[in-house]
């Protein structure tokens, strides 16, 4: 295990999905035609949204921000998962370090167990997830 694992908090908000009431618009992202926005039944993580983080935290290695003198930073991802249960078009819309940006978008893209889709009328339906990190050495 990392030795910089438990001094770093790590806060996940829930994943959400995109019709959320405090959500924005992200400058350069083409509108999502073929993803529900509000699907009847919303995409789950094998295991929870504990295990999802639990996988990030495996994968987000922090030696190299710890190098850099980076003790705080936020960053907001958001992906999509197909119908297939697959996490595709994985993008940082908001960060304050570009080292953060990187190692939490490799830390999404490492992450191969599928999930299960979201539904809408019995239907597999493509869906967009949030996910915040709040990093914090302090």
């Amino acid at each position: 295990m990392n030795k910089y694992f438990f001094p770093i908090l790590f806060l996940f908000c829930g994943i959400t999905v995109s019709a959320q009431k405090d959500s924005t618009i992200v400058p350069g992202l083409k509108p999502l035609t073929d993803v529900t926005s509000a699907p009847s039944k919303i995409a789950e993580f094998p295991g929870g949204h504990q295990a999802f983080v639990r996988k990030i935290l495996d994968n987000f290695h922090t030696p190299p921000l710890v190098k850099a003198d980076i003790v705080k930073a936020k960053a907001v991802a958001t992906f999509i998962v197909d119908t297939e249960g697959n996490m595709t078009d994985i993008k940082i819309e908001s960060y304050q370090h570009q080292m953060v940006r990187d190692e939490f978008l490799k830390a999404l893209k490492m992450i191969k167990t599928k999930w299960i889709p979201a539904e809408q009328n019995g239907q597999k339906v493509k869906s967009l997830m949030r996910q915040p990190l709040i990093f914090n050495l302090q």
